[in-house]
């Protein structure tokens, strides 16, 4: 009798934490959100800038333009551009991507964060890229940029997916990563050389790493598995595997650039 009485109580707890973990549910905690910020007087919104100047802006440009994050002054939220939706991205962060949530700070720094988010949208559109995004794609496909990169599922995935980069990263970002990749590397795109005591360096996408072993996606794009008692030397060099491509003329970069930065928005080719 005891234990049925044990079962009988269990069960509606482990039901209503089934409930909580669905797909498209709010965490606990947001239902109370309010739809328009409170915090939007001057001295708010001139706090909510120094926020963002110290937690924002080295990904997000310090005025918005965008770099490692996406572009914030063009008015455009991938994530929605309401107050309370700005809120609970700030709040809760991005799943599986580098956008952390700011669960340390309190609702009112949040919300003036917000605040400053959304003057900053009113700004209009950041630098316009200057070439021909047709004429980039020729560029982008004559490089064989596609034997690391996918675009619309066309490619390989041994580089980041680019299908929609160009509503995620600043033109200035996207023409830095052209010529000098080895300056911001994505954490999951972090590279390892791995050198076995009877053979030559391996290198790859490091993908995993333990006490007794390491994991890989070689450049051909296989998956490797290493034991450590086997090899002679594991290193991290903080170089891409993306080569730099100092050789296009400022014509070339400028369309590449162009064909980047017109992935995921309407019309692009």
């Amino acid at each position: 009798m005891r234990a049925r009485l044990i079962i009988l109580c269990i069960w509606p707890a482990i039901a209503l934490a089934a409930q909580a973990q669905r797909p498209g549910r709010e965490r606990p905690g947001t239902a109370n959100v309010p739809e328009t910020n409170p915090y939007t007087s001057a001295e708010d919104l001139e706090l909510g800038r120094r926020l963002y100047l110290g937690r924002c802006g080295h990904c997000h440009g310090q005025s918005g333009e965008g770099g490692r994050g996406a572009v914030l002054n063009s008015g455009r939220f991938r994530h929605g551009g309401s107050d309370r939706e700005l809120f609970l991205v700030i709040r809760q962060g991005i799943p599986n991507t580098e956008m952390p949530g700011a669960f340390s700070l309190p609702d009112h720094e949040v919300w003036r964060m917000v605040g400053h988010v959304q003057r900053l949208g009113r700004q209009g559109a950041g630098e316009p890229a200057a070439g021909d995004a047709r004429a980039g794609a020729a560029v982008y496909d004559g490089n064989g940029c596609a034997a690391c990169h996918t675009v619309a599922g066309r490619g390989s995935f041994l580089g980041p997916d680019l299908t929609d980069v160009g509503a995620k990263r600043a033109v200035r970002h996207l023409r830095d990563s052209i010529v000098n990749p080895d300056a911001d590397i994505l954490l999951e795109y972090r590279t390892v050389a791995v050198t076995p005591a009877d053979g030559r360096p391996v290198r790859g996408i490091h993908l995993n790493e333990d006490e007794y072993s390491v994991h890989l996606r070689d450049v051909g794009g296989a998956l490797r598995s290493f034991l450590k008692r086997e090899l002679k030397e594991v290193a991290l060099p903080r170089q891409s595997l993306m080569p730099a491509y100092t050789s296009l003329s400022a014509t070339e970069l400028e369309n590449l650039v162009a064909y980047l930065a017109s992935l995921g928005k309407k019309g692009a080719p």
